[in-house]
């Protein structure tokens, strides 16, 4: 079985957001923006979201894992194993919350 590409959902997002910018004044993707590929160890990445300092979190559901992608662009495990976290997102008190089907958890 082909490995997924990693972050393929950032891409798509990327992606939307280059279209949405170009009927937009003020692009949120700057033009000549190039896509590099910045990681690639992960199985299937799914969850993302960022706390507010804009670090960004994501899961690597098949192997256990959430992954930190730091603002200074360290990528880091921020804990393992997760439960076979998903989904995930900070609440107001800033406390990452996730989604983990290992044992139906939050």
């Amino acid at each position: 079985m082909k490995k997924i590409v990693p972050l393929l959902a950032v891409l798509g997002l990327a992606a939307q957001l280059a279209a949405q910018s170009a009927n937009d004044s003020s692009p949120v993707i700057a033009r000549g923006a190039k896509l590099a590929k910045l990681a690639g160890e992960f199985k299937f990445t799914e969850g993302p979201t960022c706390d507010k300092d804009g670090n960004v979190f994501f899961t690597d559901q098949p192997n256990n894992r959430i992954m930190k992608w730091s603002v200074d662009g360290k990528l880091s495990t921020f804990r393992q194993p997760a439960g076979r976290a998903n989904g995930m997102y900070f609440d107001a008190k800033g406390n990452l919350i996730a989604c983990a089907d290992e044992k139906t958890e939050l």
